[in-house]
Order: C-alpha cells, then structure tokens, then sequence
C-alpha cells in the first residue's frame, strides 16, 4: 500500500467535503429511521442536510425500490430499507476501524 493511500484511510469519514449516493440514502433512511410514527419531507429534507429537489429525486427512488413507504403525509421505513441501514453502518463500521 503506497504511503497516501495509507494516510486516506486513516482520515476520519467527516473531513470529506461531499457525500456519495450511499452515504445520501443512509442519512435519508436514518431519518426515517428515527421516527415511529412517521416522518414529513421537510424534516427529512433538514435531518438529511439536502435540498427538495435531491430528496424528491432519493425519496421517488427509495419509494419505487420499497425502501420507504407513504402513509398520508408521512415517510415510513419498511423491513428492506432497516436492511439496507443495517448493513450500510456495519461496512461503514468496518472501513472506520480498518486500519
């Protein structure tokens, strides 16, 4: 491993100036997550740190790949996004302590 790569790895996740789309999906679906009831698009939107027309584009994705569901006005998880989440932090857990 060349001395750089070396030195990524061992960069906290946060100092990172942009997020992939896993990353954007995780934070939308940890939102979601949070709330038992339910949770509107605003509060998503603002829990996610995105703009409405990003969470429109993930949150139409999320919906059609049966990762959330709508009831009325509010978001809910389904068992396949809990999955999702789950695995997504355990990998994220891993990289974290890889080094």
């Amino acid at each position: 491993m060349s001395y750089g790569l070396n030195v990524l790895l061992r960069l906290p996740f946060s100092i990172f100036k942009y997020r992939d789309r896993y990353t954007i999906v995780a934070d939308i679906l940890k939102a979601v997550a949070k709330s038992n009831k339910g949770i509107r698009k605003t509060q998503i939107m603002q829990r996610a740190n995105l703009n409405s027309d990003l969470l429109n584009k993930y949150l139409d994705m999320l919906i059609r790949n049966h990762y959330i569901i709508v009831d009325g006005y509010a978001y809910k998880l389904t068992s396949r996004g809990m999955e999702f989440l789950q695995s997504f932090e355990a990998e994220a857990m891993k990289l974290q302590y890889r080094v």
